[in-house]
């Protein structure tokens, strides 16, 4: 029974993910350098105010998907902003019990 001449061996564990971690920074870079080059391109355009202005009043129509989105997002910060000034204002009600600030502790406090 003949035997193969050669034998393939898998690499270490270490070399395969040296392999890896080099492979996925590579295409890292390329896809930074490739948003690098579409964001100058996009900014260089002589129609990009054109555009913006031209979406801006796709969105601020009332009645689009946009208008409804834009105007959910709206919503939701003013009640985040709200609920967090109301928690904010609970939790120094319950801290001002006495008029007094509070001051850090002079030296160690408990013995040893």
């Amino acid at each position: 029974m003949p035997t193969s001449r050669f034998v393939v061996v898998s690499a270490p564990l270490e070399e395969r993910v040296k392999a890896s971690l080099v492979s996925r920074a590579q295409q890292a870079v390329l896809v930074a350098l490739r948003l690098r080059s579409e964001v100058n391109e996009t900014l260089h355009r002589e129609d990009v105010g054109e555009r913006a202005s031209k979406a801006l009043s796709v969105v601020l129509r009332p009645g689009g998907l946009p208008f409804v989105v834009l105007m959910l997002l709206v919503a939701v910060l003013a009640a985040r902003e709200l609920l967090l000034r109301i928690e904010t204002r609970r939790i120094l009600k319950a801290h001002a019990v006495t008029n007094t600030p509070a001051l850090a502790p002079n030296g160690h406090q408990h013995e040893d």
